[in-house]
């Protein structure tokens, strides 16, 4: 009887000390997985003004879960990093890797948090499925080098025109003073209408209304954008399954801003503005019943 219980605690010791030295390997481990990740310069776009309630920057690289991964992704686009890699740390992070990287609606949500400039245009995901396996995220940028400095450019050239510095001029008067002068020097490229993949004009981002005179919501929203955070107005974007435009944060409340819409499509071309859509509240917006505006609310919680 001695015999046997010495040799059950024989056993547990050493059944002890194997789970404790796996332990102690696995933090190891996640320790030297830390030291190997290389955090790339954060560029001068990063957009620190703004909280939301979907995604977070993070310091932590070494994810747990999936709202940890979403976070990563979030990190690497709104610093302005070409490319990042990291590396799992739970069983299901490759699948949730997976499942992220091939969710086009799931990933496009984020630009929607980041600055028009960091926003990205292709995002790619790399894995290698091994024990702590090594992820690689590779962003293309919607805006390069060169858009940026001519946008950037143009923008401080209408702003010096629409004398925006004036400090009698009160912030819901620059706004609507921007709104109105994109609105009333674009028009809605109906090209892109029967052609998504028409490039006649960069319709699609900033430069299309700002240079061209041409622009779809995106192109809209993009411009508007810039103009918010020149004027250092806390701003991000809502996206539905069609449309995206602007929700703006002014004394303590989030309200809907929407220069597509406010630039009405007419079939004639007559060029007409409204302002149906200027700085309302989510009850207005759904009052207006439009199928475009339907958005996804666990996302865009601010919006509401």
């Amino acid at each position: 009887m001695i015999k046997r219980l010495i040799a059950l605690i024989i056993i547990f010791l050493g059944l002890y000390y194997i789970y404790d030295n796996n332990l102690f390997s696995s933090r190891q481990l996640v320790r030297d997985i830390r030291k190997e990740i290389y955090l790339p310069a954060t560029n001068e776009y990063v957009k620190k003004d703004v909280k939301n309630s979907f995604v977070k920057n993070t310091n932590d690289f070494v994810p747990d879960n999936k709202q940890e991964l979403l976070d990563i992704y979030y990190t690497v686009v709104n610093n302005g990093w070409d490319s990042f890699t990291f590396y799992c740390n739970y069983d299901k992070c490759i699948e949730d890797v997976n499942e992220i990287s091939t969710n086009g609606v799931l990933l496009s949500n984020i630009n929607s948090f980041v600055s028009t400039y960091n926003q990205y245009d292709t995002i790619s995901t790399y894995t290698t499925p091994l024990l702590n396996a090594k992820v690689n995220i590779v962003i293309k940028r919607t805006y390069d080098d060169y858009m940026i400095k001519k946008t950037n450019e143009q923008i401080d050239a209408i702003y010096k025109e629409l004398d925006l510095d004036n400090k009698d001029i009160d912030i819901e008067e620059q706004i609507k003073t921007v709104h109105d002068y994109i609105i009333n020097n674009s028009k809605y490229d109906d090209l892109k209408i029967d052609n998504i993949e028409d490039n006649t004009y960069f319709s699609n981002t900033a430069y299309g209304p700002l240079f061209q005179g041409y622009a779809v919501c995106s192109g809209y929203t993009d411009a508007m954008a810039l103009f918010l955070d020149k004027m250092n107005i806390p701003n991000i974007k809502v996206a539905s399954a069609t449309h995206i435009w602007n929700l703006v944060y002014l004394n303590d409340e989030w309200y809907h801003l929407d220069l597509t819409w406010d630039d009405p499509y007419t079939e004639d071309s007559t060029n007409i503005i409204s302002h149906n859509f200027f700085l309302i509240d989510y009850e207005k917006l759904k009052a207006w019943n439009t199928e475009e505006h339907i958005f996804d609310q666990n996302i865009y919680r601010e919006a509401l």
